[in-house]
């Protein structure tokens, strides 16, 4: 055996994690190509792999194998389907067999074309983000495009462009749903003859950057409506934190007390409010965030250079996308500081009310204190009637049992012998109460 062979046993994660930089490669692309894409929303991801197993079939194809991704090869489109965290993506290649130069071009060609209408419609899911790329090699464009022949595919206020690359191609686009399509329009030329590899990881970075600007512009709308809930709540706050300050040496102990707790309460139901609102948006305010940092890690890898004076990708993003990503940063900052807020608002009226409290039970044990006192003052004196009353009962007893002793003993003073008996039974019942009350008291 080569001692090359010989190592500890394997991670139980170690080959899966291995294989998972593999788990995504870009789908095969040569210039020139249409290719469309689509990120279904709200459906399982073993649902949109059932339709497109299901399409397979219908051309008699293979069916793909599950997993994270599958590419099915019809005979005019290729078919990538890919399993993400919180959606599916599915990325059409359709080489064109018969390209025409850019000038010629009278519709944007589009890879859904060579699937059936049926299919598509039937997709389940809500699509978030959809575009159309077409991969034209640049020609006598190459150097200096002309513009009128790519602006016209695009809305000229909007249009952003650059060469990515090292200069290798051109790629346009301007983010626009067009009134004819449901899906966002990327023009790519190639100038120096990009190979399969740098082809396919120039269209997976517009995907990349297509789909998840959109899945992160997903938080905007929840900042947006959560400012003038975060408002009214830190309105609210700052009346009871007001409220709290006027308290201090006003009214009676009572009322004080009593405005404390009612206080308290409210701020136990703003706090409700808060986490609430958290509840509601954390997730996707952190997912926003995520997808936005690849959004501007996809753009880096371009690359860019200016063309002329045209915007480019990164520029136009940086401009229209980075205000809404901190909105959203900032409406997580704004829930996380009114959390804090309230927090230690409740923990000084919590201290306020635990004071109160506390001289409560001081006033409660003083006046226990005092009740008790009292009560082993009563006690005594019940004790010392008691012990009379016992020993009179006993002397009775007594002057009953001497009587007869007189006419045994004629000279026999009974009177003395009950005054003498006297003393005695009366420590004799004193000791007898004291030891009953001390196992009492041990009890």
């Amino acid at each position: 055996m080569s001692v090359y062979a010989i190592q500890p046993a394997d991670h139980p994660l170690r080959r899966a994690l291995a294989d998972e930089v593999h788990a995504r490669p870009p789908a095969p692309v040569t210039v020139p190509a249409a290719v469309s894409c689509l990120a279904l929303f709200e459906v399982d991801a073993d649902t949109v792999f059932e339709h497109v197993a299901q399409l397979a079939l219908r051309f008699t194809v293979e069916p793909p194998v599950g997993g994270g991704h599958a590419i099915v090869e019809l005979p005019d489109v290729r078919v990538k389907w890919e399993r993400h965290g919180e959606f599916s993506s599915l990325t059409f290649v359709r080489p064109l067999r018969d390209p025409r130069p850019l000038a010629e071009l009278v519709e944007f060609p589009t890879a859904l074309e060579a699937l059936p209408a049926d299919w598509l419609a039937a997709l389940p899911g809500r699509t978030v983000a959809a575009a159309d790329i077409v991969l034209l090699p640049a020609g006598d464009e190459g150097s200096a495009p002309r513009w009128e022949q790519v602006q016209r595919w695009f809305l000229r206020d909007a249009m952003a462009g650059s060469s990515v690359l090292d200069e290798a191609a051109l790629v346009f686009t301007d983010f626009v749903l067009p009134e004819d399509s449901s899906r966002t329009r990327w023009l790519v030329l190639d100038r120096h003859g990009m190979s399969r590899a740098q082809t396919a990881r120039v269209v997976q970075r517009i995907i990349e950057i297509e789909i998840y600007r959109m899945t992160a512009l997903l938080a905007f709308p929840l900042a947006r409506a959560a400012f003038p809930e975060l408002n009214r709540i830190e309105q609210r706050l700052a009346e009871i934190t007001a409220a709290t300050a006027a308290l201090h040496g006003r009214g009676e102990p009572q009322q004080t007390q009593d405005e404390e707790r009612r206080l308290l309460d409210e701020l136990t139901r703003v706090a409700s409010e808060v986490e609430r609102s958290v509840a509601a948006t954390s997730f996707r305010f952190s997912a926003g965030q995520a997808y936005w940092d690849i959004v501007q890690s996809r753009v880096r890898e371009f690359r860019e250079q200016r063309i002329g004076d045209l915007r480019t990708l990164g520029g136009f993003l940086s401009r229209r996308l980075a205000p809404a990503m901190n909105s959203c940063a900032a409406a997580a900052r704004r829930q996380e500081e009114l959390s804090a807020r309230i927090e230690r608002a409740s923990a000084l009226l919590r201290t306020r009310v635990d004071v109160a409290r506390e001289e409560q039970n001081q006033q409660l044990l003083a006046a226990m204190e005092r009740r008790g006192k009292i009560a082993l003052r009563l006690q005594q004196t019940v004790e010392g009637l008691s012990v009379a009353a016992l020993t009179y009962y006993l002397v009775g007893l007594v002057g009953y049992g001497v009587k007869p002793l007189k006419q045994l003993f004629p000279n026999l003073n009974t009177d003395w012998v009950v005054a003498g008996s006297i003393p005695v039974l009366a420590f004799i019942v004193w000791r007898a109460v004291g030891r009953r009350r001390h196992k009492l008291m041990d009890d």
